[in-house]
């Protein structure tokens, strides 16, 4: 079994086509989800990336009351099992460092670090990836959604044209108006002064995204080339959302934990699971990360705080009826539930 976890760190729903975006092309990601388990209503339960990755840890939440429990970590369990674990992120992202300690080995990209293509050229060197015979858990973090979007450069005609199509289609520019030039170094807390600085802003960060699907598609045609289509999962999320203006705000310093901010892409490609194509509609969170993966790799995970998603089954079956987050920074919280928004400051 080889299973690998890709985390597109910044990513939230707004950019994707599955999750109802229709002005972005992203035809891997498309394909991909298609094919997957997609959670439609997956949220981070905290805004702090040190305790997103003890959530991911310890499959439990952590709220300044919580009480931790003393469930091994899978990293540990899995390597007690004989697995292969393997860390591959950005040297300049000291967030991840400690979490990257847990497994078995680490690769930690000086250079070219926004360049998503080249996770996936350290996703095939890798050990777990190369060695076709051992059970091995690859994890990915990638920043490239995250400012500077230089990684967007060589999609930014494309880009474009797919924006300039569709506003102009919905009559929101003139068809002689011409279009603002991408911005793709924002700074953290810019706001847009007009629309079409909205717009540059957007397809700014559309074309990062566009090279973010473009190593999404290399992956899975790596995997497939090199494992085929039975004995894989490969798993898409985000740790926390980072905000491109709506709301007027932007960056990963909110004052209010709107849904760009916390609401996360979580899609499941399993090809032998017989899940593909499925969605659920309950909420769920990054504390259900654990056991899934637990489960997944055939480990216990019956204490873990969260579920695993792979034993729901139906639609509206075994999610939550809301979800919670908080935002140890500003001491701010927000429940959601399916039909309302709590935001609560102290």
């Amino acid at each position: 079994m080889k299973v690998f976890i890709i985390v597109l760190k910044g990513a939230n729903t707004a950019f994707l086509p599955c999750y109802g975006n229709n002005w972005t092309q992203m035809p891997n990601m498309n394909v991909i989800a298609a094919q997957s388990l997609v959670l439609d209503h997956y949220y981070c339960s905290s805004y702090d990336e040190t305790e997103i990755r003890k959530v991911w840890l310890k499959g439990d939440f952590q709220t300044p009351n919580h009480l931790p429990n003393n469930f091994p970590h899978w990293p540990q369990t899995l390597k007690n099992n004989g697995w292969h674990t393997e860390f591959i992120g950005a040297e300049k992202d000291s967030s991840s460092l400690i979490f990257a300690s847990h497994f078995t080995c680490k690769t930690l990209l000086k250079t070219d670090s926004s360049n998503p293509l080249a996770y996936h050229h350290a996703m095939i060197e890798s050990n777990g990836f190369m060695n076709h015979n051992q059970n091995s858990l690859t994890w990915i973090e990638v920043p490239s959604l995250l400012p500077p979007w230089d990684a967007g450069k060589d999609f930014l005609g494309p880009v474009q044209e797919e924006l300039q199509d569709y506003f102009l289609n919905r009559e929101e520019i003139a068809e002689d108006e011409e279009f603002p030039v991408p911005i793709l170094n924002p700074a953290d807390g810019f706001i847009p002064k007009d629309d079409k600085e909205y717009l540059a802003l957007a397809s700014g960060c559309a074309a990062a995204w566009a090279a973010v699907d473009d190593m999404l598609g290399a992956m899975v045609a790596s995997i497939q080339e090199k494992i085929g289509e039975e004995d894989f999962s490969f798993i898409i999320t985000a740790d926390r959302g980072s905000a491109t203006s709506q709301h007027e705000v932007f960056g990963t310093k909110p004052e209010w934990l709107y849904r760009e901010f916390t609401h996360l892409p979580f899609l499941i490609y399993q090809p032998k699971s017989g899940k593909g194509g499925q969605r659920r509609m309950g909420y769920f969170q990054d504390v259900d990360l654990a056991p899934t993966l637990a489960d997944i790799c055939g480990i216990p995970y019956g204490e873990y705080g969260g579920r695993s998603i792979m034993q729901t089954k139906y639609v509206e079956e075994c999610g939550r009826k809301f979800a919670y987050t908080h935002d140890s920074r500003t001491g701010s919280k927000v429940i959601r539930t399916s039909s309302r928004a709590y935001f609560l400051k102290p």
